[in-house]
């Protein structure tokens, strides 16, 4: 008798758990993608205050920005260091981010020359009444008189 015939490998199923964070992971990364696409949008050229978020407040970008990388490092730091903390690696998290993000507001508020831009109000433009041109024109209908001129005599 021959020996049985191998049926292939064994690929274990995924647990749906796994499925889950990767279906939350691309769902984020064409969510950022197009809030990042909507806030980056350029501006029409020679006119203030148009375009996205990003362009429109370059200072306040910056801030987020800062902000959000510092808070991506106490992620960082609290979780790869294997220490017992009082509060737990989330507590931990949580206070730091608090701290981080009141430190970002007390730059956004003592920010010299203001962390926001103001623009100047853009003037309404009232659309001018038509003019017609003047010609002198003659009536279109012809009216008879109803007094008679006295007849003229040559000299």
């Amino acid at each position: 008798m021959s020996p049985p015939r191998s049926r292939g490998q064994y690929v274990p199923v995924r647990p749906r758990s796994e499925v889950y964070v990767a279906v939350a992971a691309a769902a984020g990364i064409i969510l950022g993608t197009l809030l990042l696409i909507w806030l980056m949008r350029p501006g029409q050229p020679g006119v203030a205050g148009t375009g996205g978020l990003f362009t429109r407040q370059p200072r306040m970008t910056w801030l987020v920005v800062v902000t959000l990388i510092a808070i991506g490092g106490v992620f960082w730091y609290v979780l790869s260091r294997k220490k017992r903390r009082r509060f737990g690696d989330w507590g931990t998290i949580a206070i730091a981010s608090g701290v981080v993000v009141v430190i970002a507001v007390l730059i956004a508020v003592f920010w010299p020359g203001g962390i926001l831009r103001h623009y100047d109000t853009f003037p309404t433009i009232t659309p001018s009444p038509g003019t017609t041109p003047t010609t002198n024109a003659t009536p279109t209908t012809k009216a008879t008189p109803t007094t008679v001129a006295p007849p003229t005599t040559a000299r």
